[in-house]
This record gives structure tokens, C-alpha cells and sequence, in this order.
């Protein structure tokens, strides 16, 4: 199973819809959103999206009573994991927060497969003991071409997926 992994999208619209687009050309149904996705009305967007969001926070979070009224009308389409998620998926622990610090004690844990993290804008892979510790890069597209990655989950291969 493959999923999608992406992070800092500060409200850049347009390339969220290109990469929700880009997820419906790869056939992912599963996404780990790591923050700063920002504004309620970025939830809209998820209609064009068939699958489940995994989302938490990042440190720009936006008008959050607005957002949980807009997240409660998406029901089971989004699961929103607070602060810090953790997922297992085919056999893999996945763990994801936002802030790179946090995530690299988390991988060296040895309690992971994969730890993802965002925040600083720029893509990242790196191996800790048997962890892979991750950063899609952004959204945005303001520190570097925007994108995100793609992680097949059957042997943890990672791609960068780049936005036009």
C-alpha cells in the first residue's frame, strides 16, 4: 500500500488542489498531513479527495472553532490526531508531529518504521537505527519546488512527488 505524506500548506490553495489531484492520479487513499494547513476553508477542498486525511497540528493553526465545525462536516474523511499522530498501517508504526526536534527523539526511540515531520519547509530523509525519519518538504512552494512524498508502505521506498 502506498500512502502520501505532505506538510506546510499555509493556505497556497492552489497547490493543495494540484496535489489532491496528484493523489487521485496515483490512486492514494491515505494521507498524513504534518501542519500548518491553516485556514478552515482549506478543508473544503477535500471534497475532490477519496480517501482518509490524516491531520495534526503545526504551529500556524489558524481560526480553530471555525475549523472544527468545518472538520466535524467532513465525518470519518479526516482523522484529526491533535498535537502528535501515530498510525499503523500494513504492518508499519508511523509516527508524525510537527516540529523536527520532537520527531528525531521519536525516531531514535526504535519504536518506529517511519517518523514524519514538517515545519521547516525542506524535504529530508534520513535513517536513525531501523527508522526512517522523514519531511515531505511543502506545499507552499516558497523554500523549494512544492511537493510532497510517497511512501510504499510493502518495503518504505520514498519518492518526492513535484508539483508544476
Amino acid at each position: 500500500m502506498k500512502i502520501a505524506v505532505m506538510s506546510d500548506t499555509h493556505d497556497h490553495i492552489w497547490n493543495f488542489q494540484k496535489a489532491l489531484k496528484k493523489l487521485e492520479e496515483l490512486d492514494i487513499r491515505h494521507v498524513i498531513h504534518l501542519g500548518d494547513l491553516i485556514s478552515p476553508f482549506m478543508l473544503e477542498e477535500l471534497d475532490i479527495f477519496h480517501g482518509t486525511f490524516h491531520l495534526i497540528y503545526g504551529n500556524n493553526n489558524g481560526d480553530q472553532m471555525l475549523f472544527f465545525k468545518r472538520l466535524a462536516l467532513l465525518g470519518d474523511k479526516v482523522c484529526f490526531h491533535g498535537w502528535f499522530g501515530e498510525l499503523e498501517i500494513s504492518g508499519k508504526k508511523i509516527g508524525f508531529i510537527h516540529d523536527p526536534l520532537l520527531a528525531r527523539k521519536v525516531a531514535k526511540s526504535g519504536e518506529y518504521d517511519l517518523v514524519l515531520f514538517g515545519h521547516t519547509h525542506l524535504w529530508h530523509k534520513e535513517k536513525i537505527k531501523n527508522c526512517i525519519l522523514l519531511n515531505p518538504g511543502e506545499i507552499l512552494g516558497k523554500k523549494q519546488q512544492a511537493g510532497f512524498a510517497t511512501v510504499d508502505l510493502k518495503d518504505l521506498e520514498i519518492k518526492r512527488v513535484l508539483l508544476d
